[in-house]
């Protein structure tokens, strides 16, 4: 009984390590053997049970999950979820008076063909989202995916975007930075790297390592040249396959030229917009100001080219020119819409629209432009009172509403899910009859994937019914170990 009522909500694997750190030392085998031999008696008394279709291995196996509707306690695990998988069980269990189950045509057709007299309860979650699934597909047809409100009026399409600033203006107007060349502590002007180039892509490490080599050759063909006796450039030329001219040229080169090849080489940079503000940038970064206020001040002083250009001169002149201090705040800026305008999602506006609950706190921007939004898409108000009155008829205590409902809307946009109500009328009218959901069944089934998630999918079938088995019965308050073994 220990060890069993340790496992119940543990993998048999789990358990077993946990037993051990506690002195009991038990394989998982064992603790299977254990499940093996547990008594479940079934009952083929009983008259009220849930059904629902449960995943086992999602998107490729399914079973069918049967809960006794007073005691919400699983009963049975059936492999497969068609209507036969249902049917062999119904017959051994014709004592079965009422079964609440979701709008599934599988098991409607299998309680109708073995138990014809059985009351079957459509559950009213399931008939609301069904619905909800219809009035989603008829938003999309009509209602685009973005509503834009510009001064109380709707955009016929969305406004042109604009460059965000992340700094105040009143902050910018005090910084004091132009774009003259910045100038060392001497009154020397400061030559620093203005491209746009990253110095770590592939490009320019080869160009390094190229670098690096010639450098090398250059230190090592004026070594041999010091060494010859008879100075003769063809000699070295043969040496190291090089032409008498470069022999020459690497000869006469000083050690402050030989350096310099450490250095990148920098061609002539070519004018673009970002020319007048190059030297600001620099010399901000060199203050070690933050990116956004870096970004912000160009933009500040006129800078309307490609953000995107912007945003790259920022991050790589200060990375190539201060390595070790990297740019702070980096957050590269998107264009936004206009402040005043106001975004309302597809989403968000159908929710908006049915949600019934006075309690719930609706969004006041939809509040404050319903009106005008429903003027200009008036589906948007049929679909508001069909969800409405569909909500009223289920809700009510009136089985009659739902002919009403029917005769009303059938013909119409929602004709499809009217014919499937027709199909299953009894079970609909049942729910509002009937003080009996399936909710539970929905609640069981949340439980029933942690327990088959917590068992890593090794347990087949008949032992993963076992472990539900347990872990629904251990919460119920007449519960006892030792009966199952």
């Amino acid at each position: 009984s220990f060890i069993l009522g340790i496992s119940i909500f543990l993998s048999n694997s789990s358990a077993s390590l946990i037993l051990s750190l506690i002195g009991v030392k038990v394989s998982a085998d064992t603790i299977k053997n254990i499940y093996d031999n547990i008594k479940i008696i079934d009952n083929p008394d009983i008259e009220e049970i849930g059904v629902d279709d449960v995943a086992t291995r999602k998107g490729m196996k399914y079973a069918t999950a049967i809960y006794d509707l007073k005691t919400h306690r699983l009963i049975a695990l059936l492999e497969g979820r068609d209507s036969k998988t249902l049917e062999d069980w119904l017959n051994n269990h014709k004592k079965v008076k009422l079964v609440a189950r979701d709008r599934a045509s599988a098991y409607a057709s299998a309680i109708n063909k073995v138990l014809s007299e059985c009351v079957q309860v459509a559950d009213k979650y399931h008939l609301l989202e069904n619905l909800l699934e219809k009035l989603k597909d008829i938003f999309k047809q009509d209602i685009p995916d973005e509503i834009f409100i510009q001064n109380g009026k709707i955009l016929d399409k969305p406004p042109k975007k604009v460059k965000d600033l992340f700094v105040e203006e009143e902050v910018l107007q005090k910084l004091n930075y132009d774009n003259s060349y910045p100038i060392d502590e001497f009154g020397k002007e400061i030559i620093f790297d203005n491209k746009k180039h990253c110095l770590e892509s592939k490009q320019y490490l080869e160009n390094k390592l190229s670098r690096i080599k010639k450098k090398q050759k250059i230190i090592d063909i004026q070594k041999r040249w010091n060494e010859l006796i008879n100075k003769d450039y063809e000699i070295i030329a043969k040496e190291f396959n090089i032409i008498k001219t470069t022999v020459k040229k690497y000869i006469n080169m000083s050690e402050d030229e030989i350096s310099k090849l450490d250095n990148i080489t920098v061609y002539k940079k070519r004018k673009t917009e970002l020319d007048d503000y190059i030297n600001i940038i620099y010399k901000m970064a060199k203050d070690d100001l933050e990116y956004n206020l870096i970004y912000s001040f160009v933009k500040f002083k006129g800078y309307n080219g490609n953000e995107n250009t912007l945003n790259d001169y920022i991050y790589l002149i200060n990375k190539n020119n201060f390595p070790n201090n990297p740019p702070k705040g980096l957050k590269f800026v998107k264009s936004i819409y206009p402040k005043d305008v106001t975004i309302i999602t597809r989403n968000q506006l159908l929710k908006y629209i049915l949600t019934v609950n006075p309690k719930t706190k609706k969004d006041d921007r939809i509040t404050e432009n319903i009106e005008s939004i429903k003027k200009k898409y008036p589906i948007v108000t049929a679909v508001e009172q069909v969800f409405t009155d569909f909500h009223s008829v289920i809700m009510s205590d009136t089985p009659e509403l739902v002919d009403q409902f029917i005769d009303i809307y059938e013909g119409t946009e929602i004709n499809d899910f009217c014919q499937s109500i027709k199909k299953d009328i009894a079970p609909v009218k049942n729910a509002i009859s009937y003080n009996i959901s399936s909710g539970f069944v929905e609640g069981n089934n949340n439980k029933f994937k942690l327990i088959k998630r917590i068992v890593y999918g090794k347990s087949k079938l008949v032992n993963l019914f076992r472990k539900c088995y347990v872990a629904f019965s251990a919460t119920k308050e007449d519960f006892t170990l030792s009966e199952l073994l």
